[in-house]
């Protein structure tokens, strides 16, 4: 074996200035990845109530400052010297919540600046104080960070009986200018990312007012859009890594394409109707990613902005996951993907196929809006409705719940019924509400067609056969006596059978 005579070299591991400068171009996708990093840190310390401050520094660069205050149960001194390391941290490779490997803090604080400060106390200790700067680093050569020093309490720092505050200044990666315009964008992003633990109490702010969580399902109570409805059962998955076994659950819901389809493509966009991936994946409550996983081979359509999954996991899944120590994003390993691509695949499909069934029925809609307006129209000329209370059969109650709301006398739309009637009448706030059941063949074989055909002429048509409709209902709602009024509706559908035995033939 060859010898050497010379002095043992012995190279550092890092260069900590060039470390430090290779680490910023890691990056965030946003500057709110960025931040969420701290709020995890805040919400894994156990903060009820966390507030993000967006400000202009002074000077002539006008350069942005980001602050995160947290009442948190703070940190001692060891802690707080931890914080600002690289894999510092007390839960390297604890599975039980957000955090996982240290990283998080002063990853995410220099991918947006290039100078962090953190204050963190506790109940009857004075304010700890560090810092991590990288210019002051650069200049001076330092291998180390600056000791954690005991200060008296800067005023910005909250009363609370304990927490920490987070402090990035000289941000030069802000992808904003105006505190404004940042704190907008934050507001969205992380009402979205941290819907969950916002709707389990955890208060967060943003230039002191309130994020609203965003649920991109509109599932969620008090979320920022609701009006989504789920779509069939919980998927639930027990995926065994090793000697455990972890979690995957997947949720779908379609969104409400009759209320919506009218909307101006802007209001679309903003609510993230056509502009946001339909697949968001939740690690812990918190969401890591978001775009078009575990679909196999479908290819995504525009049909797919209309639905939405949400796939929960637990951290003990992250290797199968492919999570990133940055958590915003996933790269699913072939046999998780093995495990239920298959089963979302074939549920996207029928979604898809939902979807444009339900824009054929819209497309269809549009003769019964010119019935509705013509025969309203005509409505002051006929003799007054009777009044008389007609509550709604329960079977109804949610289809009737789920319809626009206008002043119009009359309004008629199409849907699955659950009855084998041609139509069916109710009548809510003196308004005649007509339900065409498009199950029935007289829906499938006469009026669908004519109202789904590109002629004028067709349209026309069925505009006249919606105009019988609203006829015979209001006819039938007219009616004062009770007794007559059953037997119309016996004779309707008992009619209604009749007809599609007869179109069936």
């Amino acid at each position: 074996m060859a010898t050497h005579s010379g002095p043992v070299i012995r190279p550092r591991l890092v260069n900590p200035a060039n470390f430090l400068f290779a680490t910023r171009d890691t990056g965030y996708k946003t500057t709110g990845l960025a931040i969420a990093e701290l709020i995890d840190n805040s919400i894994q310390a156990g903060a009820r109530n966390v507030a993000v401050e967006v400000s202009a520094e002074r000077g002539a660069d006008r350069r942005l400052e980001i602050t995160v205050l947290d009442d948190g149960k703070g940190m001692d001194a060891s802690l707080l010297a931890e914080a600002l390391t690289f894999g510092g941290t007390s839960r390297f490779n604890d599975r039980a919540s957000l955090g996982r490997y240290g990283m998080g803090l002063p990853n995410g604080a220099l991918s947006r600046c290039r100078r962090v400060e953190v204050y963190t106390w506790r109940p009857g200790t004075s304010v700890l104080w560090a810092r991590l700067d990288i210019d002051e680093l650069v200049n001076t050569g330092d291998v180390t960070l600056p000791p954690v020093e005991p200060i008296d309490r800067p005023e910005f720092v909250p009363t609370a009986p304990s927490g920490t505050v987070v402090r990035l200044t000289r941000c030069d990666r802000v992808e904003y200018k105006r505190p404004s315009a940042l704190a907008r964008r934050l507001r969205e992003d992380l009402g979205r990312i941290y819907r969950h633990f916002l709707a389990n109490g955890v208060s967060l702010q943003v230039n002191g007012q309130l994020v609203v969580a965003n649920d991109p399902l509109c599932l969620q109570p008090g979320s920022k859009i609701t009006g989504g409805s789920q779509f069939g059962n919980n998927l639930l998955y027990e995926v065994p890594v090793g000697s455990v076994t972890g979690t995957v659950s997947v949720t779908f819901s379609e969104l409400p394409i009759d209320r919506w389809h009218a909307l101006s493509t802007e209001e679309k966009r903003d609510m993230g109707v056509t502009a946001g991936p339909p697949v968001s994946v939740v690690r812990a409550g918190r969401e890591v990613d978001r775009g078009w996983f575990f679909m196999g081979g479908k290819r995504r359509e525009n049909y797919d902005d209309w639905w939405r999954c949400e796939i929960r996991f637990d951290p003990t899944l992250d290797e199968l996951f492919g999570i990133t120590h940055a958590k915003q994003a996933i790269s699913p390993r072939p046999e998780l993907l093995d495990i239920i691509s298959s089963d979302l695949e074939t549920i996207a499909r029928a979604l898809n196929g939902r979807v444009r069934n339900r824009f054929l029925l819209v497309k269809a809609t549009e003769p019964l809006s010119a019935a509705e307006q013509q025969a309203a129209r005509a409505d002051p000329s006929l003799p007054s409705l009777p009044r008389v209370r007609r509550p709604i059969p329960d079977e109804l109650k949610d289809l009737v719940d789920g319809l626009s709301r206008h002043e119009a006398p009359y309004q008629i739309a199409a849907a699955e019924l659950p009855t084998t009637a041609t139509y069916e009448v109710v009548v809510q706030d003196r308004k005649i509400v007509v339900l065409l059941n498009t199950k029935h063949p007289w829906y499938r074989d006469l009026y669908g067609p004519l109202a789904m055909s590109e002629s004028g002429r067709d349209h026309d048509l069925a505009r006249q056969v919606a105009l019988t409709v609203l006829a015979s209902a209001r006819a039938e709602v007219a009616l004062q006596r009770g007794a007559e009024r059953g037997h119309a509706q016996k004779l309707r559908h008992a009619s209604s059978d009749v007809l599609a035995t007869f179109m069936n033939a």
